[in-house]
């Protein structure tokens, strides 16, 4: 969790303390980080441009979530009219070709252990970039990135029921997914 912003929030402040957390959550919207990069310095061009007018009604974390968000929305649609006349085997491609990022610290630990953690991840990378987009919006919103459903439906233009209804729907999909890799296996 980030810490709080002083009284005085600077642009270098926002950059240093929130750029990455903007670039990862663009990233899993988008699903490749070519994409979020582009967002991720949307995003950051326009609070150099309008920190000015941020009015603190909100938190400055909420606000950055919302114009990420946004931008990530708007960049979907651009790339997907971009694509429309492209195959499906090239935006196959795509997501095969994403790698999920972890950062493995050295501790004192047997050595399959970051080897799991890190296959562990990577399946659960590829299982949130499976889901169909309105489902994966809500839930990395909500159960990666933790924000409230009234939030998420603001964000996203939807009703608190339609979030929790999304949201559950994510949930039972990355379920089934996940269900083939973490499921105990009969001994029999």
């Amino acid at each position: 969790m980030v810490a709080p912003l002083p009284e005085k929030v600077t642009p270098e402040l926002v950059f240093r303390e929130y750029a990455p957390r903007i670039f990862n959550l663009a990233r899993r919207m988008l699903g490749n980080d070519a994409d979020a990069e582009d967002v991720t310095q949307d995003v950051l061009l326009q609070v150099v441009r309008k920190l000015d007018s941020f009015r603190g009604d909100s938190q400055i974390s909420t606000w950055l979530h919302r114009v990420t968000v946004n931008a990530a929305l708007a960049h979907r649609a651009k790339r997907a009219n971009r694509q429309k006349h492209e195959s499906a085997d090239l935006a196959d491609e795509a997501l095969d070709a994403v790698a999920p990022e972890t950062e493995v610290k050295r501790w004192n630990l047997p050595p399959d252990e970051p080897v799991l953690a890190a296959e562990q991840q990577a399946i659960i990378e590829k299982a949130i970039t499976e889901l169909p987009e309105p489902f994966r919006d809500v839930y990395l919103l909500a159960d990666v990135e933790g924000l409230p459903n009234s939030d998420i439906g603001t964000m996203l233009g939807l009703s608190v029921p339609a979030v929790k209804s999304r949201l559950h729907r994510a949930r039972m999909r990355m379920r089934d997914l996940l269900a083939p890799h973490f499921e105990e296996k009969d001994a029999s």
